[in-house]
């Protein structure tokens, strides 16, 4: 019985697309351990050094950018104290190290790195995909101070189940284009059924 099993099932594995598989489980893979890894030392991450003197320039950008657009969209009056935007509804929003998008971006770089393919082509993408991480960080604090202008209430659930999740999307989406698109060190394409054996 086993000898008629066995045979089947690896006659169906090489219909799937391995490369991809394979590349699928390194992503989700990377992801789990840095999460587990970031989680354990994220008080030690988030004091080294060159990434709070990061973390304090893209805070500082986008405290001045946001208001200098909110404000003109929305007659909303933001105004920056420190660290805060404080909104007309006395409502503030504090920026945090979280807001400024350098988890998103290691994470992106460490993919990238691990991934195949030509480094030529990593030379040039990886910092695209890092500008295309902070446009999406300028973007989120955007978003999040309109937010606040319309439903505070919601914020939490917004920021928790909207915007977290598609970070992490962008991220996927980034990875593929990477796979399939430049390295192309895999495809979508899989058997057509009439190819397969019964």
């Amino acid at each position: 019985m086993g000898s008629v099993r066995f045979p089947n099932l690896f006659e169906k594995v090489k219909h799937w697309n391995l490369p991809l598989l394979i590349q699928g489980w390194i992503f989700f893979l990377v992801l789990l351990l840095f999460q587990l890894i970031w989680e354990n030392f994220e008080a030690e991450i988030t004091s080294f050094l060159p990434f709070v003197f990061l973390s304090d320039a893209i805070g500082n950008l986008q405290l001045t950018i946001i208001p200098a657009l909110v404000n003109p969209l929305t007659d909303a009056g933001i105004i920056r104290d420190g660290i805060s935007l404080i909104l007309p509804n006395g409502l503030y929003i504090n920026y945090f190290f979280y807001l400024s998008g350098i988890k998103q971006m290691c994470l992106v770089i460490i993919l990238l790195l691990i991934a195949p393919g030509p480094w030529k082509h990593k030379a040039w993408f990886i910092p695209l995909a890092l500008l295309i991480i902070q446009a999406t960080v300028f973007g989120r604090f955007f978003l999040l101070n309109l937010y606040c202008l319309i439903q505070p209430e919601q914020l939490h659930l917004v920021k928790d189940f909207l915007f977290i999740p598609l970070f992490y999307l962008e991220i996927l989406i980034l990875w593929m284009a990477w796979v399939l698109l430049v390295a192309k060190t895999a495809t979508l394409h899989f058997p057509s059924r009439g190819n397969r054996k019964n």
